[in-house]
């Protein structure tokens, strides 16, 4: 059978087609603007157009899809978004699973975009049997539990939200961890417009900028290690913009590790490896295993 994936984001809405026999591989991959700033309607459309182009797409390879799975920025509980920061402007309050299944008349699978990443890291990555924490560093920080191939809904949906965990920061205070290891934190506290920059004297050596990185990693660590020790999981994967960069891993664990009790102190901590298409497995994934037809 075949599902359409759809990542909803703050600046694109990308799109696939994914065949259960092959679910790691994304089929007619295409990509469009968000609009987010015009309102959660506008976005809505587009969301919908970048469906229907989907759909004709595999009607031309000669697949008919049958369900649809979909990642969304936000809390997202009860086919709607119940929460949504300041970069999507009149997106709460929007009815994406009562809308899309009034068009497509299709089942539709719906959840938050980093738990629909991380499903699909954790499905494909550590192993469908395993209890993990997913952990995305970009612009934002946030997080994903998957149980043995399943996220597990929350009593408020918003089981997962980690940005507001309050860790150490590089100066010796406490901050939450959004606040400290994210992207734009980041570039902030070394004074610059992005992380490029920085990086690009990461890598060459400077001494300030290794310092920055390695040491604001090492404290979104100590504080995930804080929510493990209460929580406990098989093991962490590490993603995201800033997450899957080949130097933010070492100091990241090392923060973990400094700060698992002895129990723990032994579980697996990995990188992504899905890289762009993972919201896609992962909403794909969604969708196949929500599907009761």
């Amino acid at each position: 059978m075949v599902s359409i994936a759809v990542d909803i984001g703050g600046t694109k809405i990308a799109t696939g087609i994914v065949l259960d026999d092959k679910p790691k591989e994304v089929l007619f991959r295409s990509v469009r603007p968000t609009l987010a700033q015009e309102g959660g309607q506008v976005v809505l459309r587009e969301v919908i157009a970048a469906i229907q182009e989907s759909r004709e797409q595999a009607k031309e390879a000669g697949l008919e899809p049958k369900r649809i799975g979909i990642g969304a920025p936000g809390v997202v509980g009860n086919g709607r978004i119940l929460y949504a920061g300041p970069t999507m402007p009149g997106w709460v309050g929007t009815e994406l699973t009562e809308r899309i299944t009034e068009e497509f008349q299709l089942p539709i699978a719906l959840h938050n975009d980093v738990r629909v990443m991380g499903l699909g890291e954790a499905v494909y990555g550590i192993g469908a049997d395993k209890e993990v924490l997913f952990v995305s560093i970009g612009t934002g920080i946030g997080g994903a539990l998957i149980s043995r191939g399943e996220l597990i809904d929350s009593p408020h949906f918003n089981r997962g939200e980690i940005a507001y965990l309050l860790g150490p920061t590089p100066q010796g205070g406490c901050a939450p961890i959004e606040h400290v290891g994210s992207g734009p934190a980041m570039s902030q506290a070394y004074g610059t417009d992005s992380l490029h920059p920085v990086m690009q004297d990461y890598r060459a050596g400077v001494k300030e900028a290794r310092a920055l990185i390695d040491k604001s990693q090492e404290c979104v660590g100590q504080a995930i290690a804080g929510f493990i020790n209460s929580y406990d999981v098989d093991a962490v994967v590490l993603g995201g913009g800033v997450g899957t960069l080949p130097e933010t891993l070492a100091p990241f664990e090392k923060g973990l590790r400094s700060g698992l009790i002895s129990s723990l102190k032994d579980i697996p901590c990995t990188q992504a490896t899905l890289g762009t298409n993972a919201p896609l497995v992962g909403a794909a994934y969604l969708a196949r295993t929500k599907d009761n037809t």
